[in-house]
């Protein structure tokens, strides 16, 4: 039996240790990418929108990624797409967050009440329709472009932010440490802020790096089908767009971004994942 338990917590400790030394190896390739985002030019070689040489030339030692279709370098042209495509997604997963956590703690800590039917009301009438849908039907309202999609993104994801934090708040609130603060006399602000946020934000964090891949795929898909950023835009959802045209004789046009967007998209995943503990 003793031997069983060792072996038993020997395993439980090396599994520990390759999860951590794998999310640190993950981390240092977001922060990687990140930084990327912030300086192009310092991997970049080329101006994303210069002609650099003949069109479609395969990938190579002077291309890494080959040309397009009128000779812009691939490479600079991803590279300079990726500070689009990180930001608007940014962008997307704060709008959602941001309402999504004032509708949950709100919802939460009046469950049952008027307000908390009321937002339920609306969250589960929004959640109901695809995020993307939603997104297309607020961009043909206020116009193209990645803000106006980053934006309508954000609102699709208001649902899902605001049913697990209201999931979360409710929990909390039951603690004994929080009936403690109450019976204390602390307001209901101070609760919120001490006790409620902190106790709620791990489950938020995992939440938030796994929709924020989500984001970039619906941004790529709005781009991709017409309604966000416009050509010659280096955004990774028109790369793959314009080089689907060229699939027959230039593969990489489109399969290159769309590799990469792939790429990083299961990078959050598996931090997502990692970062929830799940096994």
């Amino acid at each position: 039996m003793a031997v069983d338990l060792q072996f038993t917590l020997g395993e439980r400790f090396r599994l520990r240790s390759a999860r951590q030394v794998e999310f640190a190896i993950h981390l240092a390739l977001l922060a990687a990418i990140v930084f990327v985002a912030f300086f192009p030019g310092s991997i970049a070689r080329h101006d994303p929108f210069a002609l650099v040489g003949q069109a479609f030339v395969p990938p190579g030692a002077e291309h890494w990624f080959g040309t397009d279709e009128i000779g812009r370098d691939l490479f600079s042209r991803i590279v300079y797409g990726l500070p689009i495509s990180l930001f608007s997604a940014a962008l997307a997963v704060a709008v959602g967050l941001g309402f999504g956590l004032l509708i949950g703690v709100l919802s939460g800590l009046r469950r049952g009440s008027a307000l908390d039917r009321i937002l339920g009301g609306v969250t589960e009438a929004t959640i109901a329709i695809p995020s993307v849908l939603l997104a297309l039907a607020i961009i043909t309202t206020f116009g193209r472009g990645t803000l106006v999609a980053a934006v309508a993104i954000g609102i699709g994801e208001v649902p899902g932010f605001a049913r697990l934090v209201r999931g979360s708040v409710i929990k909390v609130s039951a603690l004994p440490f929080v009936e403690a603060a109450r019976a204390g006399g602390a307001r209901t602000p101070r609760i919120i802020v001490h006790h409620v946020l902190p106790a709620v934000f791990p489950p938020i964090i995992g939440y938030t790096a796994l929709h924020f891949g989500v984001a970039m795929l619906a941004i790529g898909t709005i781009s991709y089908i017409g309604f966000g950023e416009p050509p010659p835009s280096p955004e990774w959802g028109v790369l793959i767009a314009t080089g689907q045209k060229y699939l027959a004789h230039a593969w990489w046009v489109a399969i290159i971004p769309g590799a990469v967007l792939s790429a990083v998209v299961i990078l959050l995943g598996r931090i997502a994942y990692l970062l929830q503990g799940e096994k």
